[in-house]
């Protein structure tokens, strides 16, 4: 009886480092497909005809955010494009916002600004001043961005104007933090960096998951037919990720992953900032449709991650005290194999984007992941609901 229990635990312990680490190495692979997009973009640019632009309104809703419209919205009005807006809407700021729009339109004739009513109650904020900044653009594509963050080229415009085509609805853009010396910049960029190489890519074979709300180009048309944010207005976050998520359709949606493109937002100031918006995002997925197949594919390719660890310390630990010798080495192999390889691929990736690489830091980020989820849906769990909502329960 003994030696039968033996070979099926022997059996068991490598059959399921097999599987996992083909498992792994599948959805890995999936790490180095944004570098390969943006190749791609770059050879088409380099390729590309010189048709005429469509022009673009630019739309930023802001609130009290005085500082970071003075150092960001210079960038924006001055990009290489030949038609454009840029419209601001202050949403009742008390503090120096009107005067630095004042300051600024006498020296940029395209830029407008107008506000939000102060009275409103009830209703996202957000959610209404973009509205009032969208019904009072002049051109038929719109560029949503936020006032804390500003272009990385003066081609943004441009290069986000390329996927303008017909058919073409929605495009989206890459986005992250700017980089500084804290361990809290390196792991949202971080962060943020990993979720956008999954549902970036994702959206040009499917229906778009969710975008990042400091850019995303989409057609004004598309926003009035559906009546924009009519079925969201209470809601606080999630504001242009359910606009995507309701609106795109496979065809309909096309990625910019160009480095011109890019757009760099400021940092959070603390952790708790960091984790509320977090938090925010546990809410904002709640209410979106139509998107188990993304959810499934992507919680399968978190849990892989320690199921691949537990299943490679259970198989060396079992060939090490039975001294199969040969098995261990073709393990640890097969192991140090996999973590170079998917370090590889995901610091290619980064560097397509611009953002600084994580070399082996990557492999201790990657399991962090799903403790900075479980965290989210804990503090969701235990968040009041009217944290998330603009109106009584």
């Amino acid at each position: 009886m003994y030696p039968l229990i033996t070979f099926l635990l022997e059996n068991a312990a490598y059959a399921g480092f097999a599987l996992t680490w083909a498992a792994h190495f599948c959805t890995a692979r999936s790490y180095k497909r944004t570098a390969r997009m943006v190749r791609q973009q770059e050879t088409e640019t380099q390729t590309s005809d010189s048709r005429p632009k469509e022009a673009i309104s630019v739309v930023i809703a802001t609130h009290n955010q005085a500082d970071a419209l003075r150092r960001n919205l210079p960038r924006i009005l001055e990009q290489e494009y030949e038609r454009f807006e840029v419209i601001v809407v202050n949403d009742a700021s008390t503090d120096d916002t009107e005067d630095i729009l004042k300051t600024l339109e006498l020296k940029y004739a395209n830029l407008h600004h107008t506000f939000t009513p102060s009275g409103a109650r009830h209703i996202s904020h957000k959610r209404l001043s973009l509205t009032i900044g969208i019904k009072a653009a002049q051109y038929e594509w719109l560029l949503l961005t936020e006032p804390d963050s500003h272009p990385c080229s003066p081609h943004w415009l441009s290069t986000m104007a390329e996927h303008f085509h017909d058919g073409v609805q929605i495009v989206l853009g890459y986005a992250n933090y700017m980089p500084d010396k804290r361990l809290l910049s390196r792991k949202a960029i971080f962060f943020n960096l990993f979720h956008q190489m999954q549902y970036l890519p994702w959206a040009t074979r499917h229906k778009a998951y969710r975008c990042n709300p400091a850019n995303i180009a989409y057609r004004k048309s598309l926003f009035m037919a559906h009546k924009g944010f009519a079925d969201d207005i209470n809601l606080i976050g999630g504001v242009t990720e359910l606009l995507v998520n309701r609106h795109s359709r496979i065809g309909n949606t096309a990625v910019s992953l160009h480095p011109d493109s890019k757009v760099e937002c400021e940092n959070m100031t603390s952790g708790k900032q960091w984790r509320l918006k977090r938090t925010f995002y546990m809410e904002t997925r709640r209410h979106f449709k139509k998107t188990w197949r993304y959810r499934l594919t992507f919680n399968l390719k978190q849990a892989v991650v320690p199921l691949f660890y537990c299943a490679t310390a259970l198989s060396l630990g079992w060939s090490v005290w039975r001294q199969q010798w040969a098995a261990t080495a073709i393990i640890s192999l097969l192991f140090v194999l996999l973590c170079v390889c998917k370090t590889v691929w995901f610091n290619r990736s980064a560097r397509a984007l611009g953002e600084r690489p994580y070399r082996l830091s990557f492999l201790w980020y990657e399991m962090r992941l799903l403790g900075w989820h479980a965290c989210s849906w804990m503090d969701y769990r235990t968040a009041p609901r009217t944290r998330f909502y603009r109106k009584a329960f």
